[in-house]
């Protein structure tokens, strides 16, 4: 009982994050495709051998966890949501009675920040490496944390690595980090040798950086604005005291937002940014932003729900296999149902936006068709899934068009061309090869 006290906010906490992922968070299809990357690897699948993941898989494999209890949504929301609580309770410890400014900054304007994806994870472990910087704690902690960030994101764990050492000062301190940091890459590289999956993940995360990184240039010129911003106030501060490890940070965090400098992404490098400001506000200022904190937070939770009421006004919970506590539109469901119905019978792979959530309920294999992005097939990767589709025969193609700018529009295409038209059901084309 007395835990029970201490701890109450926690426990609120939990319940705020899990009601506002399940409310908040149903239209996101990142949350969808995360959950079924977490979902393949509880069934068994090897990542990049099986199915098309392009980032390192440390968030992935913890988040698959909670799914040998239960392969459901509502299990990895459920999952999500303690690991923001653990996140926030390191950012007391950091921030003291700051903490409630942040949340407001996880949350504005629509939750983008806490939903669940390998990009919290690496704020969690920068805000980590923040903490232990300040608490002077051994480097060969310090290094282990920068490890276990490459292998949440390798081109974000490597620039912060690179900067991290170079904050040392001390090339002692360097080969330390280096040396943990290295511990856990050299598992995993063991794991990619034992599953013969080393080549797919070289060409899916490395050589396919070249394609992501041409195919994926999305600009947002206000969010530009907003990243050059911070960069100026980051060089002020270089400029002021260049030995402060929290520029170093924030400038490796800069990398969040390669290639894509769109909304989604600055909002995780606000994220970063804000953290280390308040951490080094006077208690003045902090004042008052702890008297706007909660009412400013009240005001984005009222808005987002009288958003998603007007949107969606016929929301009810998923009737399908897995997605139990997954909100959905009643209309929407019955389009969803007769494609469901044909598409759990026979050889049948689909190429749509909608991929993960109908192989996760129908439970089919994830595969490279699951997210059907350009620049996630690796190097040349459109030319090899379309020599994959030609040796593919007495399959059913369900297709479905996405005017995203990342929807790998040649494959579709390419799908239509090699194949003959059945049907058409609810905005699905149904193709087959023979």
């Amino acid at each position: 009982m007395e835990f029970i006290k201490k701890n109450y906010k926690y426990l609120l906490l939990f319940l705020f994050f899990l009601v506002s992922l399940i409310f908040f968070g149903f239209n996101n299809t990142d949350i969808i495709w995360n959950y079924g990357m977490a979902h393949a690897i509880r069934i068994g699948e090897i990542p990049y051998k099986d199915f098309n993941i392009i980032t390192t898989p440390l968030y992935p494999f913890i988040m698959s966890l909670g799914l040998f209890i239960k392969d459901s949504y509502i299990v990895y929301i459920i999952e999500q949501s303690l690991f923001l609580t653990v996140y926030f309770y390191l950012l007391s410890k950091l921030l003291k009675d700051k903490t409630y400014i942040l949340l407001f900054v996880f949350i504005f304007p629509v939750f983008y920040t806490i939903f669940p994806n390998y990009n919290f994870l690496v704020i969690f472990l920068i805000t980590l490496l923040i903490y232990l910087e300040k608490n002077k704690a051994n480097d060969y902690l310090i290094g282990l944390v920068l490890g276990l960030l490459f292998l949440t994101k390798h081109t974000i764990g490597g620039m912060v690595l690179i900067c991290s050492l170079i904050s040392c000062f001390s090339i002692k301190k360097d080969i330390k980090r280096i040396i943990s940091f290295l511990i856990p890459n050299i598992i995993f590289l063991i794991y990619l040798l034992v599953t013969k999956s080393l080549y797919s993940f070289i060409n899916l995360s490395l050589l396919g950086l070249f394609d992501f990184g041409k195919s994926n240039n999305t600009i947002h010129w206000f969010s530009v604005i907003i990243c050059i911003l911070i960069f100026i106030h980051l060089i002020i501060r270089f400029i002021k005291d260049h030995k402060n490890i929290n520029n170093y940070y924030l400038l490796g965090s800069f990398s969040l937002i390669i290639p894509i400098i769109d909304f989604f992404h600055m909002n995780y490098l606000i994220a970063i940014y804000f953290i280390i400001i308040v951490s080094e506000l006077d208690n003045n200022i902090i004042d008052i932003c702890k008297k706007l904190a909660l009412p400013l937070i009240l005001v984005t939770v009222l808005i987002n729900i009288s958003v998603n009421t007007t949107v969606y006004k016929d929301m009810k919970f998923s009737k399908f296999k897995h997605f139990e506590g997954y909100i959905t539109t009643n209309s929407y469901e019955k389009e969803l149902d007769k494609v469901y119905k044909e598409y759990k019978r026979g050889n049948n792979y689909m190429f749509s936006l909608s991929n993960m959530f109908f192989d996760i309920s129908t439970d089919h294999k994830i595969t490279y068709f699951d997210v059907p992005l350009y620049g996630n097939f690796g190097y040349k990767g459109v030319s090899s899934m379309n020599k994959k589709i030609d040796s593919m025969h007495d399959v059913y193609f369900y297709i479905q068009y996405n005017d995203n700018v990342q929807f790998c529009e040649d494959i579709y295409n390419h799908i239509k061309e090699v194949s003959k038209k059945e049907k058409e059901i609810n905005g699905f084309e149904i193709y087959y090869k023979e």
